[in-house]
């Protein structure tokens, strides 16, 4: 069961921010431009198709976004981040001995598990719905061996305009076939047009169905329609995705209508007809197909918008233009929405402070304090804080801007790094734990030995669910416990290229059986492998986990 959860939380804690959070941000964008769309309905239909087709497209490319800005964000930060000289120490995780062993209520309250269930039931909704569209795909491939298609050049009628510049040079296969009810267009390269074997002995309605088809074809409507179906697999949980795609559709099918009847020859009483004779027919085609009869239900709307707007080569140009322009909005704004706590410290910044503690001073030098007390940046105080053990160290904190200004005044003008010491350890002891430096002029160095581990890259590893999921798995020791023994333990190792954990060791003890959890908790630990120069690499990484009595259990222990 314990599995399981850790399971599911660690799969919510890794899409929280690169999934969900970008579409709740597209959802927001979205109803707005929802709501426009529904008002000005006196809108070309393309307007309305493409922007319908833009909103679709924009969500994926910015989930997408939102992932390639995070790693540029990462290698921009870390190409000017120098070797850290501590370990990666991350927030302590506190075990109290209340809690030896989560409960149920424990796991059901943690919102990641929820988060994880639905991220699960998810992704089987788009492998179901993914299959079904390959299935869809199959069916079409064999519907194309079946028929005996030929060109559309090869056939005699008035199915190709000869003064419509832009049909010229579109020549897709067709076939008759007597087992299909609607005229339907598939396929991105060779594409091919199926005609129904009853509108073979009307050559006028023949010629209007193979034109609405040519507009398909025209328009690339084929590719675009693959692409939105495998988006509304993905997200097939999203009620304004099928909203969206549903609406697309029909004035996909109105955009076509309005080309076709802008040739004069063809009656729009008489197109009507046939979309009416379309329309009570059954329709079996593979969903993948495009036909010109969508939805019966859109019939009355595709009819009136037809008989009073007629689309230009001019209008579709500046529709894609705007559409494409607002769509870029949209990606930028879910790419770059960013859910972290502005005033959290990330792995970036952690190694920025310590790099910026080892500078010499100048007139832009931060402000240190320490333990409370506030220190000037000079080169002695910067060595001496440079060297600081990294056991002895409880939090960073790094404050910047206004924030700075408003907690140290003008001494934070140029930032403030606030370093604070584990309880219960004063600085005369730190300071005097310090690892003083050999004179490099009358000390010849020993040769290094070579490490095959970096202390700091470009990716640091992460830990997978969190320390959530650490925290589920410590059992606070018995005997530990009844002998009233807490206090922190550090535990040191290197994550491999796997993201396991390899060499832990103490670095920092409390008892026998409080170090022995420690590691033995640790040692199951799994990461993402940290990455230098995009290759997975072993990086040293440490975790301090700080064993705390409750109250009931110190008077227990006190007491025998």
């Amino acid at each position: 069961m314990h599995a399981l959860t850790d399971f599911l939380q660690s799969m919510g804690a890794a899409l929280l921010e690169p999934f969900w959070f970008p579409a709740v941000i597209w959802t927001i964008a979205a109803i707005p431009v929802i709501l426009i769309l529904q008002k000005t309905k006196r809108l070309p239909p393309v307007y309305h198709y493409h922007s319908r087709v833009a909103l679709l497209l924009a969500l994926p490319l910015g989930i997408l976004g939102s992932y390639g800005v995070e790693l540029l964000n990462g290698f921009l930060t870390s190409s000017e981040a120098t070797v850290a000289k501590f370990f990666i120490i991350q927030n302590p995780i506190t075990v109290s001995a209340a809690q030896t062993t989560p409960t149920v209520w424990d796991s059901l309250s943690n919102p990641m598990l929820w988060v994880g269930l639905c991220s699960t039931f998810l992704v089987i909704g788009a492998l179901y719905c993914l299959l079904k569209l390959g299935i869809s795909a199959l069916q079409l491939k064999s519907i194309g061996q079946a028929l005996p298609f030929k060109s559309l050049s090869s056939m005699d009628g008035p199915h190709i305009p000869m003064d419509d510049k832009g049909l010229q040079n579109i020549n897709p296969l067709i076939a008759f076939s007597g087992r299909t009810s609607v005229p339907f267009t598939y396929g991105w390269i060779n594409t091919k047009i199926v005609i129904p074997g009853s509108l073979k002995n009307s050559p006028e309605k023949m010629a209007m169905a193979i034109r609405h088809e040519l507009m398909h074809i025209k328009h690339k409507d084929y590719l675009l329609n693959g692409l939105l179906m495998v988006v509304k697999s993905l997200f097939w949980f999203h009620p304004l995705v099928h909203y969206l795609y549903r609406s697309s559709q029909e004035y996909r099918e109105i955009t076509c209508d309005s080309q076709v009847l802008a040739d004069a020859r063809f009656s729009k009483k008489r197109y009507a007809s046939l979309l009416f004779e379309l329309a009570e027919r059954e329709h079996q085609n593979s969903r993948l197909a495009m036909s010109m009869a969508v939805n019966p239900s859109s019939l009355k709307k595709r009819i009136q918008i037809m008989s009073d707007q007629n689309i230009s080569t001019k209008t579709l140009r500046s529709s894609f233009l705007l559409t494409f322009f607002a769509a870029s909005l949209i990606v930028l704004t879910i790419s770059c929405s960013d859910i972290t706590d502005e005033d959290g410290i990330t792995n970036s910044e952690f190694q920025q402070a310590q790099s910026q503690i080892t500078k010499h001073p100048d007139n832009n030098a931060p402000l240190y304090i320490i333990d409370g007390e506030q220190m000037k940046s000079t080169p002695s105080n910067n060595q001496k804080l440079a060297r600081i053990k990294p056991e002895y160290i409880k939090s960073i904190s790094v404050w910047k801007g206004q924030k700075a200004i408003e907690k140290y005044g003008q001494a934070g003008k140029d930032g403030a790094i606030q370093i604070e010491f584990i309880d219960g350890v004063d600085k005369e002891t730190v300071y005097s734990d310090l690892k003083e430096k050999p004179d490099a002029s009358s000390i010849v160095p020993p040769p290094t030995p070579k490490k095959d581990f970096y202390m700091a890259v470009e990716e640091m590893p992460e830990l997978k669910g969190g320390l959530q999921t650490l925290m589920n798995k410590i059992n606070y020791p018995e005997e530990a416990a009844q002998a009233g023994i807490e206090g922190r333990v550090v535990v040191s190792f290197i994550v491999n290229k796997q993201g396991n954990v390899d060499n832990p060791r103490i670095m920092r003890g409390v008892s026998e059986a409080l170090d022995q959890e420690a590691l033995r908790v640790v040692s199951q630990a799994k990461f993402k492998p940290g990455k230098q120069s995009g290759k997975p690499v072993r990086v040293q990484y440490s975790i301090p986990i700080s064993f705390k009595l409750s109250a009931d259990s110190v008077a227990a222990s006190s007491n025998k």
